[in-house]
């Protein structure tokens, strides 16, 4: 719905000038006096006066009571002045004739009383109607504008529609008031008026025009502060008009005032909404975390303090084989450890954006070779068979990125199968993509597999899960999602295991630059 600001039929003719008004309720007794006089000659018809009540009723229900009255008034000299013997005269001569004059004008006034009553309630039935539609569709329009600017536009057209007369809206600036809307064809806002508006806002009082304090200025100014200390100011010509000031502009302004300050700060209540949910996410990391690394950590570095711990007190004691042992050990938990910082490190990069890609043409096999080379810690124990083509087409990516999200998927893989179990590798190509998926006989995934690819996610709750962080799915999936790929994984039938495919651009399918 869209505010206008064109007047209704019924304002239009409340608004005619006064000495229009009743020269068109004289103009219209002269042709009921025409008409009265055309039908006497023609024929004696009793009660011609009643043609004389007609131009009363319509001045009255048009124009009002002064204009009905002076239709009675005049209707009644004109009926004496034609009809009534002697004619062409003011004299009477039969008291009867003084008496149907005198019933005439009582008939009049009674009719032209009732009939401005009951345009006066139609008129301000119809002033509420307008108001109230007007601020529907103020509110209607407020929920669909975009910006400060257009919630300006739409109050602006509201107070034109309202008052029947031009409006501003003027928002405050870095530096100054500037214009942000007008409707109702006003003028340029002059610098008297600006002056009175930037008087409005900063005493937070109502100014009015051609008063103290700007006597020049032609607009009416409401300030508007909102709780989030944005600021405006609303203007109307109403005081200089030909009817004058109406008589209590202030209800339907403070309405509209409301309206544009709860626009104005819808925006600053969304980005309060925003740094809240954007507060809670980041308490609930950092307790993600927290529960994630707790444990996982202690581990590690408890086997590499016993480890050197025992080393330093009964080194002496230790036979080579021994010590082999405890270094192997410390070695083992120390790169656990490092994969674990290096996992959270790479999660940090991907929540920056800092994730930097260098893509070229790369071949699966070296992909897949160096994968499983950084993955072979977690992948002992079990039978890995690397069936990634030599012959497969290359992939657009960056060398570093997808090895480190197919190391995260294959040790992922280690951590969740059983030992003894097999592990495939495989590769293959289709629709300008291809890919290289990782294939195990672990349980696979417990209920929605989407979950799984959140951070800190874990398959297996409880203190018998493998150690790690729960961020190799999520890792992988950044990575390969910044160089134009994606992750996907599926259950294999009857629960024998899990499937996780890497898929990124064929380097065929990408343009080179030239």
């Amino acid at each position: 719905m869209s505010l206008s600001a064109e007047p209704h039929a019924e304002q239009r003719i409340e608004r005619l000038h006064p000495a229009a008004a009743y020269g068109l309720s004289l103009l219209m007794v002269a042709a009921a006096t025409l008409a009265a006089v055309l039908v006497d000659r023609m024929q004696t018809i009793p009660n011609l006066s009643l043609i004389f009540v007609l131009p009363v009723v319509i001045a009255a229900v048009s124009f009002g009571w002064g204009p009905a009255l002076a239709a009675a008034v005049a209707g009644l000299l004109a009926f004496n002045f034609f009809l009534i013997e002697p004619r062409y005269s003011l004299n009477v001569d039969e008291p009867s004739n003084l008496w149907a004059l005198m019933l005439l004008l009582i008939t009049a006034a009674i009719v032209s009383a009732v009939a401005a009553e009951s345009r006066r309630r139609a008129v301000e039935a119809w002033n509420a109607a307008n108001q109230a539609t007007a601020l529907q569709a103020l509110a209607q329009s407020l929920v669909a504008a975009k910006g400060d600017a257009g919630a300006a536009e739409a109050c602006a057209a509201a107070l034109a529609r309202l008052f029947q007369a031009p409006s501003v809206v003027l928002l405050q600036g870095e530096a100054d008031l500037a214009v942000a809307a007008q409707a109702g064809h006003g003028e340029e806002l002059s610098a008297a008026d600006r002056e009175a508006a930037a008087w409005a806002l900063a005493a937070r009082m109502a100014t009015r025009g051609g008063a103290y304090p700007v006597e020049a200025a032609a607009y009416d100014f409401w300030p508007v502060v909102t709780p989030h200390r944005q600021q405006a100011v609303i203007g109307v010509a109403i005081s200089l008009g030909e009817d004058g000031r109406p008589a209590n502009p202030e209800r339907l302004v403070e309405i509209v005032s409301g309206y544009l300050a709860v626009a104005l700060d819808r925006e600053a209540y969304a980005a309060q909404v925003l740094d809240s949910r954007v507060e809670v996410a980041s308490e609930r990391l950092k307790a993600d975390l927290l529960a994630a690394v707790s444990h996982d950590l202690k581990t590690p570095l408890s086997t590499v303090l016993f480890t050197l711990q025992s080393l330093q007190k009964f080194g002496k004691t230790h036979d080579a084989k021994t010590r082999a042992e405890l270094l192997t050990l410390a070695e083992t938990e120390t790169a656990r450890l490092s994969a674990m910082v290096g996992n959270l490190l790479d999660m940090s990069r991907l929540d920056a954006g800092a994730v930097v890609v260098k893509a070229e043409p790369v071949e699966p096999a070296e992909l897949a070779a160096e994968a499983l080379r950084s993955a072979a810690g977690a992948l002992s124990g079990r039978q890995v068979f690397n069936e990634v083509s030599p012959d497969a087409a290359p992939l657009m990516v960056d060398a570093s990125l997808f090895e480190s999200a197919l190391a995260n998927v294959l040790e992922n893989a280690g951590k969740y199968a059983p030992a003894g179990s097999a592990i495939w590798l495989r590769s293959g190509a289709g629709a300008g993509a291809g890919w290289i998926e990782v294939e195990d006989q672990g349980p696979g995934f417990p209920g929605a597999i989407e979950p799984m690819f959140e951070r800190f996610s874990r398959g297996v709750t409880g203190d018998g899960r493998p150690p790690g962080t729960g961020l190799g799915l999520s890792i992988a999936r950044g990575f390969l999602q910044a160089q134009g790929g994606q992750v996907e994984a599926e259950n294999l039938a009857g629960g024998k295991g899990a499937r996780v495919r890497l898929s990124a651009p064929l380097a065929g399918a990408v343009a080179q630059p030239a």
